[in-house]
């Protein structure tokens, strides 16, 4: 698997609120064949839609909250991994909780 883009998946409410080039928090799903496969992460990341955006970056698909995935995949580099707990109450303000790790 060396060599290979590893490659993720993640949902969104809104596919609006995918930005281009600027870090934004997500969670990541890794669809990475092997043990690790369907792990979750946190992280920032930074996505692009050109494919060669980031030569040492990773794929990135993306899904609406009812798991229509959208036509093409991101780029992605990941900035930095979140801690796999944030404060808040379990389904409830998770995406918040991701936004304010995210920016802290």
């Amino acid at each position: 698997m060396r060599g290979e883009r590893r490659v993720w998946e993640t949902f969104v409410r809104n596919p609006e609120q995918l930005k281009e080039g600027v870090p934004i928090p997500l969670f990541l799903v890794d669809l990475t064949p092997g043990i690790r496969k369907y792990g979750l992460h946190h992280a920032v990341v930074v996505i692009d839609r050109r494919p060669d955006a980031f030569p040492e970056g990773e794929t990135l698909w993306v899904r609406t909250v009812v798991g229509v995935r959208l036509s093409s995949p991101y780029a992605m580099q990941i900035v930095r991994k979140l801690p796999s707990e944030l404060p808040g109450v379990g389904y409830q303000d998770a995406l918040e909780a991701l936004r304010v790790a995210g920016n802290g």
